[in-house]
């Protein structure tokens, strides 16, 4: 490439949630923090999650009940997990990894991870909303409520609770008569469900990633259109190539949730990150349906009250990051909406993500293995948004080496 490279003293490369909210850290420790990103901030999967922020979610995706429930997640036609099979021999490495993960000591060795992440995550998410002055109206503490509509699901939840009880989430036993009376458009829907009091959800994701975005540069931070696309250290410095020229900073922060793979690459660490992909519907006409994020758990994905409208969102789907939108999932995710709900007229957006999702179902947050000077907050799968603000403080206090000892359980170097 020509010309001198740019400089910049942190160099943050994703502009999602994570990346900006540690660019927030960092800037509070006084760096000077660049962000780059090829899209405007929050644009990709930070945008069109179901916008829960879930404290509650200690369960590692790799159960042991997973080798039962096999079968019917992969053939079932009401299925919330969907496998594009043409991409099964790129996926059997990240899910050999998974499968060696289903069994009860990685699980309970995950899941005390998750419940550190996830202990502190709502209020590390008021300290960043206090400062933008939005707590009291992006956020919002209504709780978030799962629903069982058969008696056989109700009773498989009861040993999910039991785990959470463990952890010491707070979660409350609703019977069908609660349920109605918590949200009325339950009634005679379900067997039972979960209260989750403590959680809050976000009225709008994209509105919190543009103000996050547009108070960092307030403060001086630069917002950089370009994609990184190599890694190198030299003389001290760490060397990025891009699309748009060359650039050298003294650090270096890889959180480009889905893209991040080649760079950890670049860094030696080969991580294996695959996307999930997920799906959303949004109806202006419903928006006041429920009072909270509700999600049926046979199904899994939530219902969420936003900003002028109800957004329904998620499942899995696993595939390629290009591939193109499969009608099909937003048609599971309406057709099971509507046959609960009845009539929810016509969506006025739909929208596809890619989750960044690690087989032990935990981020890596801290330095890379083999290269100074970078490091790494990036794989957080169904988490990204509730773990951002965490992910943001224990990413700038292990680059000032006070990073709690357990944080290494999500190191870049378990994998090796």
């Amino acid at each position: 490439m020509k010309g001198s490279p740019q400089h910049a003293e942190v160099l943050v490369i994703g502009a999602g949630i994570v990346g900006l909210a540690c660019a927030w850290h960092l800037q509070r420790q006084g760096y000077e923090v660049t962000l780059m990103d090829p899209e405007p901030p929050g644009s990709a999967a930070s945008s069109g999650n179901a916008g829960v922020l879930a404290n509650y979610a200690v369960e590692p995706l790799a159960q042991p009940a997973i080798w039962r429930q096999a079968p019917a997640l992969l053939l079932s036609p009401h299925s919330p997990f969907h496998l594009r099979w043409r991409h099964l021999p790129g996926l059997i490495p990240w899910l050999w990894r998974f499968t060696r993960h289903a069994n009860r000591r990685s699980a309970a060795q995950a899941g005390h991870t998750l419940s550190l992440l996830l202990a502190p995550a709502i209020d590390d998410w008021r300290q960043i909303l206090d400062d933008l002055e939005e707590s009291g109206s992006l956020m919002q503490q209504e709780g978030s409520l799962c629903f069982y509509l058969s008696a056989k699901g109700w009773q498989e939840a009861q040993s999910e609770l039991a785990e959470r009880e463990r952890f010491g989430v707070v979660q409350e036993r609703l019977d069908a008569k609660a349920l109605a009376a918590l949200e009325p458009a339950l009634e005679g829907l379900a067997q039972g469900g979960i209260l989750f009091p403590e959680a809050c959800h976000i009225s709008d994701p994209l509105t919190l990633a543009q103000r996050l975005a547009e108070r960092l540069q307030q403060r001086g931070a630069r917002l950089v259109r370009a994609r990184a696309v190599g890694l190198e250290s030299q003389g001290g410095r760490v060397d990025i190539a891009t699309d748009q020229g060359a650039w050298q900073a003294d650090k270096v922060v890889i959180a480009a949730g889905a893209w991040s793979r080649p760079l950890a690459q670049a860094c030696g660490d080969r991580i294996p990150l695959i996307s999930e992909r997920g799906y959303h519907l949004e109806f202006p006409a419903v928006r006041k349906l429920v009072s909270r994020p509700c999600s049926p758990g046979e199904y899994a994905f939530y219902l969420t009250p936003m900003q002028g409208r109800l957004r329904i969102a998620g499942t899995v789907e696993l595939g390629h990051n290009d591939d193109p939108a499969n009608p099909k999932r937003l048609d599971y995710i309406r057709r099971h909406a509507e046959a609960l709900f009845g009539p929810l007229g016509e969506p006025s957006h739909t929208w596809l993500g890619l989750r960044p999702s690690l087989p032990d179902s935990l981020p890596v947050i801290g330095p890379a293995t083999s290269l100074p000077g970078v490091s790494c907050a990036f794989g957080h799968g169904h988490l990204g948004l509730t773990l951002a603000a965490t992910t943001g403080r224990l990413l700038a206090a292990s680059i000032e080496g006070n990073a709690p000892a357990w944080l290494a359980t999500c190191g870049a170097g378990r994998f090796r």
